[in-house]
């Protein structure tokens, strides 16, 4: 085999062994993000130079593609491998995923394989011819169809690199703005040189000089690597920064529509980012709908409620205006940051504030009352009385204390009243261990509700306890069943508890929730309402006038679902 030297062959020996070199100080930074597709992008492009060599070194046709048979693989990595670069230097290598990545080598792996078949269908090369130039004889590619589908596919590859890298210029910090620039220029001559010699405009229309190109890319990348410290945390820890951040962050433009967005948002709204791109911040996240109302304003920040798995989280949400006139000209940056903890201790100081004051008043209003009583009947039997009416008089303390050991109890049974977080209960089940404690003898009773779980507190049970109780105690000799339904009304969950006794009283229906209001101790019902209004669930008597008591709990949306196993 002949083979001939010339100063593009030395040229280019001479580029591959700084490009193998590069290749290596890549792979000693290899810790770094930036520095594996380098490594890749050096590594592939250091084949591409020395198999170039090695096509002009050599004067027989059928060694020339044998060699570019081999390095082919590597000259279409080259242009993937930069634009991997750009998506980390962008801060979007959280796209790199192991699913992702092999797909960008669908197209070159096709193309290689039209390269090694064009023997059989002729639409890569059509055919080839010899030139000589500068004393050297140079085997020229007599390009087909699909050869210039390829280099549309690369020239698509490569702005999109450049959009990336240009995309960090404006959004970057301004102490990084010039290892932008000496990006970008470095990703852009390549293509440059490329056209010039697609197009026969270049100063060596014979030679391919695109892999001097792309090594002139590695040397200005390695220029920001020591001069600019490309290489460096600093660049990549915007992108770290961002995509590991436990806040939820939305980068939008001036119409509020999604341009980016970090895991933790994807995760609030439950949807990958290429889906929520180009899409209105508030179809996704609803409750944002009134924070932007106005353009042009400054800093917005507003506390929201957003159901995840029918469980309530709070959120404050800020909206920034990423333009230093705060106009909103530039677009917005939204941070939801969570604040389920600080808001439900708030709810819990809330509580515990009334049931202090609740318990203060029992505590003092009615013992002082019931204290007057023992008193009263104390002075009383100071003097003589008959045994009758000193029966009488012990009678009424022993109902005045027993009084005070209720209210006692009741006080005890309050102070659990939230004391724990509410959690999903199953309706059926909560019903019926109520019903377990409850002497119905010839009462009939029967539960017919939603296979539902119900997000309340933890003392729920005490609730339909106290219903059934007070219909045993006070439905009277009318009465003969107890029954539990529920229904849907609307969006909400309404569970209806009902007798057939003699019912309530007209003039008493206003004041059956009232602190001390009944026959016996006045606190079932008030306990009851101050339970489920925790979690913003209602209960109010409904029934008709000569009917037994009929009771309805309403569950606002969100506050109930189906049962666990149940179908839906």
């Amino acid at each position: 085999m002949i083979l001939q030297f010339s100063p593009i062959v030395v040229l280019l020996l001479f580029c591959g062994i700084i490009s193998a070199g590069l290749t290596v100080i890549g792979y000693y930074n290899r810790a770094l993000p930036i520095a594996r597709p380098f490594v890749l992008f050096m590594a592939a492009e250091s084949v591409w130079l020395f198999g170039s060599a090695g096509e002009m070194m050599s004067t027989q046709l059928q060694t020339v593609l044998l060699i570019n048979n081999i390095e082919y693989p590597a000259m279409m990595t080259v242009p993937v491998a930069l634009l991997f670069i750009a998506f980390v230097y962008s801060g979007r290598e959280h796209y790199l995923t192991k699913k992702i990545v092999p797909l960008f080598f669908i197209v070159p792996a096709l193309v290689c394989l039209l390269v090694y078949t064009n023997p059989w269908h002729l639409l890569y090369y059509t055919g080839f011819h010899l030139e000589t130039g500068g004393g050297t004889m140079i085997w020229i590619y007599d390009h087909g169809p699909l050869f210039w589908i390829l280099i549309a596919y690369n020239y698509l590859v490569g702005l999109a690199a450049l959009f990336l890298m240009a995309g960090r210029y404006l959004s970057g910090h301004k102490s990084y703005r010039w290892e932008t620039i000496i990006l970008v220029i470095a990703a852009g001559i390549p293509f440059l040189i490329n056209i010039a010699y697609v197009i026969h405009a270049a100063p060596f229309p014979n030679y391919d000089l695109t892999p001097v190109a792309f090594f002139l890319t590695g040397v200005i990348i390695s220029a920001g690597l020591l001069r600019y410290q490309l290489f460096s945390a600093m660049p990549v820890a915007y992108s770290r920064v961002f995509s590991t951040l436990h806040d939820g962050v939305f980068v939008l433009d001036r119409e509020f529509r999604v341009i980016d967005l970090n895991p933790a948002a994807e995760r609030l709204t439950g949807m990958q980012a290429a889906s929520a791109m180009g899409k209105n911040l508030s179809s996704l996240v609803p409750e944002t709908a009134g924070l932007y109302s106005r353009s042009g304003q400054k800093t917005q920040e507003r506390e929201i409620q957003i159901n995840h798995n029918d469980t309530p989280r709070y959120y404050d949400v800020q909206l920034i205006p990423l333009d230093p006139e705060d106009n909103g000209s530039k677009g917005y940056l939204c941070i939801f940051r969570e604040v389920t903890g600080r808001k439900q201790a708030e709810l819990s100081l809330l509580t515990a504030n009334k049931k202090i004051n609740l318990l203060t008043r029992i505590t003092r209003h009615d013992l002082e009352n019931k204290l007057m009583i023992v008193h009263g009947y104390i002075a009383l039997l100071r003097k003589p009385h008959t045994p009758e009416a000193l029966s009488e008089y012990l009678e009424k303390q022993e109902a005045a204390v027993n009084a005070m050991h209720e209210q006692l109890a009741f006080t005890r049974e309050y102070q659990q009243l939230g004391s724990h977080a509410p959690i999903w209960q199953n309706v059926d089940a909560t019903i019926n261990r109520a019903k377990t404690q409850v002497f119905f003898d010839r009462v009939r009773f029967s539960c017919t509700v939603e296979s539902a779980e119900v997000y309340a507190d933890q003392m729920l049970e005490r609730v339909f306890y106290n219903l059934l109780d007070n219909a045993i105690r006070y439905g009277g000799n009318r009465l003969t069943a107890v029954t539990v339904t529920s229904h849907l009304d609307g969006a909400a969950l309404v569970i209806v508890v009902e007798d057939d006794g003699v019912g309530i009283p007209a003039e008493d229906r206003d004041r059956l929730f009232e602190q001390g209001f009944g026959k016996h101790t006045g606190l079932g019902l008030f306990l009851s309402r101050e339970i489920l209004m925790l979690t913003d669930i209602l209960i109010n008597q409904t029934n008709p006038p000569g009917k037994g008591a009929r009771f309805e709990i309403r569950i606002p949306p969100g506050k109930f679902r189906p049962a666990q196993g149940s179908k839906p």
